[in-house]
């Protein structure tokens, strides 16, 4: 079957809810043609995941479960200054979930919120 993945909805606020989001870097979000830039879009910002008090279903769910995964976050907004390792917060976050164990997550959002 195809299309399926436009059925997939992906609660952005429910998963980051409990987790600790931290900034480590950020490079431009291009758009390519033929392996030219062709197009600026925004920002892509390289998170880790600092700490993860979801409460996950299931007997034998390891605490902390995501702690460590990194993120990237694209952003259509230029880049914001932030001393590394701030804590970050998503504004109006989207993502979906891919890959062939569907464990991959694209996220994107309208703009961060870089904490002191």
């Amino acid at each position: 079957m195809k299309k399926l993945r436009s059925f997939n909805v992906f609660d952005c606020n429910a998963f980051f809810k409990e987790k600790d989001v931290r900034v480590m870097a950020h490079e431009p979000w291009s758009d390519y043609e033929d392996g030219k830039v062709t197009k600026q879009l925004g920002t892509k910002y390289k998170c880790v995941i600092a700490t993860d008090n979801t409460k996950y279903e299931g007997k034998d769910v390891e605490p902390d479960l995501n702690a460590g995964e990194q993120i990237i976050i694209k952003v259509p907004q230029q880049p914001k200054k932030y001393k590394k390792f701030s804590k970050i917060k998503f504004v109006n976050p989207t993502a979906s979930v891919y890959g062939t164990f569907m464990s991959e997550l694209s996220v994107k959002a309208d703009d961060i919120d870089i904490q002191p």
